[in-house]
C-alpha cells in the first residue's frame, strides 16, 4: 500500500481545513487600552472525522497572534470554545515587551455531541489581561458537518488531494456496540474466545491461518445470525478527482440499523477486528470496498479477505473465496500498483496519527 507519511498526512490536512472553511475572524486588530493588540483566525466550519485528528498532528482549529508594543510585559490570558459542542479551552501566556506571542487552541469536541445532521454552532472566544481587562470577545457561526460525513479528495486549486486515509476514523474499536458483537462472536469460535494473535511460537503458518480465521468466522457467524446484518446497496463512488461527500454509517449505526452497504461493512468488520488485537485493512476500489486482515502478526504476505456484502446471503467460506479472488484481481489489474485502488493497514494509519473518532 501507500503509505502516507506524517508529513504528507500533515499537508492533507492542512489542504481539507483550508477547504473546511478557514478565514479571518477578526480582520485587523483588536486592542487595549494597555495597547495589546490581538489577531484572530479560525475555522468557520468542521469535518468531525478531520477535527479529531488535528490534537495529535500538532494542528490548531483556532489562533490568536498577541502584540506587546509596550516597555513592560504582560499576561493575558486565551479562552476559546464553539458553545455545546466543544470544551473550553484556556490559555495564560506572558508576552514580553515589544513581542508578539501566537497562540493556538483546539478545544476539545465533545463526541457524544457531534451531530448527525449538519447544524450551525457558536464560536465564542476571549482575550483578556490578568487583570481582567478585556483586549477582544467575538461570537462567530460556525457550521458543523453531520458525525458521519466523509470527504474522499479535495481540491487545493492546483490538484485533487486524495483524502481516503481518513476512513480509518470511522473503524471504532472501542464503541460500546463492539464488545457484546465480539462476545457473541466467541460463542461461534470452537476456542470460545477471541484472543487475536495468540496463536503461539509453534504454530505452523496454516495454524496461524485457521487460528485466526476461525475469529473472523465467528465475527461473521455472529452478524449473520444475532445481527441480522443486511447488505443495502447504497450508490458509491469513491475516487481522487471529486470530492464525493459521502454519509458512511458508524459501525454503532450499522449494528443498530441491522444493515451496511460495502464500505459501511467494511469499516463495521474492521472495528471488531481491531479490538482483538488483529490488524485489519480496508480495501477501496473506485466503486467498492471490503475489508482483508494479517492472518499472522508481523508477516507480511499472510494475508485473507472478507466480501462483507455477502455476510447475510452466503456462507464465511464463500465470502472470503469472493475476497481473496477481488484483491488478487487487484494485484493483477495494477490497480493497487497505479493508485486506483488501496490497501489502507489500520496499523499504519494509526503509526500516521488517524485515530478512531469515538
Amino acid at each position: 500500500m501507500k503509505l502516507f507519511t506524517p508529513l504528507r498526512l500533515l499537508a492533507l490536512l492542512v489542504i481539507l481545513i483550508l477547504a473546511a472553511g478557514c478565514t479571518e475572524t477578526a480582520p485587523g486588530s483588536s486592542s487595549s487600552s494597555s495597547g495589546i493588540s490581538v489577531d484572530v483566525s479560525a475555522m468557520d466550519s468542521i469535518l468531525a472525522s478531520t477535527y479529531l485528528q488535528m490534537s495529535s498532528l500538532n494542528m490548531t482549529y483556532i489562533d490568536f497572534i498577541i502584540s506587546n508594543p509596550t516597555d513592560t510585559p504582560q499576561t493575558v490570558t486565551v479562552e476559546s470554545e464553539i458553545q455545546g459542542y466543544t470544551e473550553k479551552s484556556i490559555n495564560t501566556v506572558d508576552v514580553p515587551a515589544h513581542r508578539n506571542v501566537t497562540v493556538g487552541q483546539t478545544p476539545s469536541l465533545r463526541t457524544s455531541a457531534i451531530p448527525s445532521e449538519m447544524t450551525s454552532a457558536t464560536l465564542h472566544y476571549k482575550v483578556a489581561l490578568a487583570d481582567g481587562t478585556r483586549i477582544d470577545e467575538q461570537t462567530h457561526p460556525v457550521k458543523i458537518y453531520a458525525k458521519d460525513t466523509m470527504v474522499w479528495a479535495i481540491f487545493d486549486g492546483d490538484e485533487w488531494n486524495d483524502m481516503t486515509p481518513y476512513i480509518g476514523a470511522w473503524v471504532t474499536p472501542h464503541a460500546a456496540e463492539i464488545d457484546p458483537l465480539v462476545r457473541k462472536a466467541a460463542d461461534y469460535n470452537p476456542e470460545k474466545s477471541m484472543a487475536g494473535y495468540q496463536c503461539g511460537d509453534s504454530c505452523t503458518d496454516e495454524m496461524w491461518a485457521e487460528y485466526t480465521n476461525d475469529q473472523v468466522k465467528g465475527i461473521f457467524t455472529a452478524l449473520k445470525n444475532d445481527y441480522q446484518l443486511t447488505y443495502i446497496n447504497s450508490p458509491i463512488a469513491y475516487g481522487k478527482s471529486s470530492e464525493n461527500p459521502q454519509r458512511v454509517r458508524l459501525p454503532k449505526d450499522s449494528i443498530t440499523s441491522k444493515s451496511a452497504n460495502c464500505i459501511d461493512g467494511a469499516v463495521l468488520y474492521a472495528s471488531a477486528l481491531e479490538s482483538i488485537g488483529m490488524n485489519p485493512h480496508i480495501i477501496i476500489l473506485p466503486t467498492h470496498a471490503f475489508v482483508c486482515y494479517d492472518t499472522k502478526p508481523d508477516s507480511p504476505g499472510h494475508f485473507s479477505c472478507v466480501e462483507t456484502t455477502m455476510t447475510g446471503s452466503s456462507t464465511f467460506e464463500e465470502a472470503v473465496a469472493r475476497g481473496n479472488q477481488e484483491y488478487r484481481d487487484e494485484i493483477t489489474n495494477g490497480d493497487f500498483k497505479s493508485g486506483n485502488s488501496q490497501d489502507l493497514s489500520i496499523a499504519d494509519l494509526r503509526m500516521i496519527g488517524i485515530y478512531p473518532m469515538q
